[in-house]
């Protein structure tokens, strides 16, 4: 494959000013949308409860283990916000009534009335109008495992009211996979019971329901190891659209079946390659060897989802607070092979420790579009990824310190040495790019040249480098 020259006035943006960039003209949105409907965007995930307040209001929350007042029209308001960063797709919270406090959508009562903290039916009605009128696909989180705690065992105002509706209340033992399945997540969380065939297709139509209604484009399914693995084939068919599963686990080996049933998964294994390799000390060797065991434990790696951060684990900025090696995370989340997720709050540099400290309130930061992270993603997945082609040849070159890849026609060198490092390095490209090719890097603005299948430039301060053939 050989690089093409591209609009440098599109890809040098990172050194200037990048605004919101509403999006103008409007996308038809297929509602039944596949996995390679997916493959090509980017999906920005968001609690509902934590993204924007409809009111406009900046007040911050007073406690982040409940209610703080985001809803859907809030969401509405700043999908331009959203869009301006280059995604094209939004990852919004559950959307049952829940157990009181369950600001985050995971305790369903009942599955078959709305979340009125977040809004009426027809308000989420609106936002996935109103994401589509943009050419933005809509992923809703959806949770069939559990249900919310219950008062004192009431089940009474419960979608599945009986207590033989679920499965006999145990903790759960990780070292034995039925214990996963049929124990109780939190020792609190009322297990469904999913072998129970009345059951299942009550929660097959409830899927049905959400996405013919709504016209919701994508599933990402919560807690999936925790349901017996043949129940989720079905289940995704019942919905018709995209579905990318929650197996919480760094081993491959363990995950990867899962993909037999389902058309994604969330990819944990990398996940924790990205932390080794770019926040903890470890050697890009890391990320390489993970990205071939996933070949070899994947049916599909290029439909997984990507990540970095995420509401389940500490912030990459909490454990470690070099703005540089997140930008590195970030560049290798958006332009390596698979279906790139960011957390909201990314771009603002939000630092959250554990759940609920890594679900903070993105209105208290004024949605500020000319903050240093937001241009960097703006510049990186909408003038990169959007822009300079499909094809992803991953492990060019790893060496202890630096890492580098293909995306379509941009050449990625990812580096660990953090903020301040300004070391000169040689990555060899092979035949992938033609000796002689001139090239700027769209991050720093630097030029290089290759030159007997190498190029050679100085990192600056730490920061990836993106070349692209000059013009």
């Amino acid at each position: 494959m050989k690089l093409i020259s591209i609009s440098l006035s599109i890809l040098l943006a990172a050194t200037s000013a990048v605004m919101a960039r509403p999006v103008t003209e409007t996308t038809t949105i297929v509602k039944r949308a596949s996995a390679a409907d997916w493959k090509d965007r980017s999906i920005y995930q968001l609690l509902t409860d934590r993204f924007a307040r409809g009111d406009g209001s900046t007040d911050g929350c007073s406690s982040l283990s409940s209610y703080c007042g985001g809803n859907y029209q809030g969401i509405i308001s700043q999908l331009d916000y959203i869009s301006g960063m280059g995604f094209d797709a939004i990852w919004i919270s559950p959307i049952p009534a829940n157990s009181p406090n369950g600001y985050h959508g995971y305790w369903a009562t009942n599955f078959e009335a709305v979340n009125e903290n977040f809004g009426s039916a027809d308000d989420l009605q609106a936002l996935v109008s109103a994401a589509h009128e943009r050419g933005m696909y809509v992923m809703l989180d959806v949770v069939p495992n559990h249900a919310g705690p219950t008062n004192n065992g009431d089940y009474s105002d419960y979608t599945f009211s009986s207590a033989e509706n679920y499965h006999s209340q145990c903790s759960i033992d990780y070292d034995d996979q039925s214990s996963i399945e049929q124990c109780w997540v939190a020792d609190e969380l009322p297990d469904i019971n999913t072998e129970d065939d009345t059951i299942v297709s009550k929660l097959h139509e409830i899927l049905s329901n959400w996405i013919t209604t709504y016209g919701f484009d994508g599933i990402r399914i919560d807690t999936v190891k925790h349901v017996r693995m043949d129940f989720w084939g079905d289940y995704q068919a019942a919905g018709g659209v995209f579905a990318t599963g929650e197996v919480y686990h760094g081993d491959q080996a363990y995950v990867g079946p899962y993909q037999e049933q389902l058309d994604s998964l969330i990819n944990f294994p990398l996940y924790y390659a990205l932390n080794e390799a770019f926040s903890s000390g470890g050697t890009m060797s890391r990320l390489s060897n993970q990205l071939n065991d996933n070949s070899d434990s994947f049916r599909d790696v290029s439909v997984l989802t990507n990540f970095v951060d995420n509401h389940d684990v500490v912030r990459f900025l909490n454990a470690n607070d070099d703005v540089s090696l997140f930008k590195n995370a970030l560049a290798f989340v958006f332009l390596a092979e698979g279906i790139p997720v960011m957390y909201y709050g990314s771009e603002q540099g939000f630092s959250g420790g554990a759940d609920p400290a890594n679900r903070e309130a993105l209105w208290t930061t004024g949605f500020d579009t000319s903050s240093d992270l937001y241009q960097f993603v703006a510049t990186v997945n909408n003038d990169v990824r959007q822009k300079s082609g499909k094809t992803v040849v991953m492990n060019v070159d790893v060496q202890d310190n630096t890492y580098a890849f293909i995306h379509g026609n941009a050449l990625v060198v990812l580096n660990n040495y953090g903020s301040g490092a300004n070391n000169e390095v040689t990555i060899s490209v092979g035949a992938n790019i033609d000796d002689n090719t001139a090239m700027t890097d769209a991050i720093s603005g630097a030029e290089a040249t290759v030159s007997s299948g190498s190029i050679t430039f100085t990192i600056t301060d730490g920061l990836p480098a993106i070349f692209v053939a000059s013009s």
